[in-house]
């Protein structure tokens, strides 16, 4: 399964509903940072298979509170899933967006691991 993120998504709340909506989210989804979180760290309800996360450009571009989480919870489910049997998963972004992603992933930890937006 292919999840394509697409260019230019500017709200969290957008950026959400396109996830739900490319992975099939169960209805139980809350919408919310912490549902994405669980979601996608778990998967079970897709067939199994690879999971593809790939973006356009990096969301969020004018929200950098909510990039930095959006990045963190990504990286956390990557780290988990990576090696699943099940679901395998990886996260792609455009090469043009390396260093951007990399600035995000570093500065969306502050003291004790914990994210900085809800």
């Amino acid at each position: 399964m292919c999840a394509n993120i697409t260019a230019s998504i500017l709200s969290k709340q957008a950026l959400l509903a396109t996830l739900a909506t490319q992975l099939s989210f169960p209805d139980y989804f809350g919408e919310n940072w912490d549902a994405l979180e669980e979601c996608i760290a778990d998967l079970s309800w897709l067939p199994n298979g690879p999971v593809i996360i790939r973006h356009a450009d990096v969301p969020l571009v004018g929200d950098p509170r909510n990039a930095k989480t959006y990045v963190a919870i990504l990286n956390a489910a990557a780290r988990k899933m990576s090696k699943s049997e099940d679901h395998p998963l990886s996260i792609v972004f455009p090469n043009g967006c390396r260093d951007q992603v990399v600035w995000l992933l570093r500065s969306s930890f502050v003291k004790g691991n914990k994210r900085t937006a809800d």
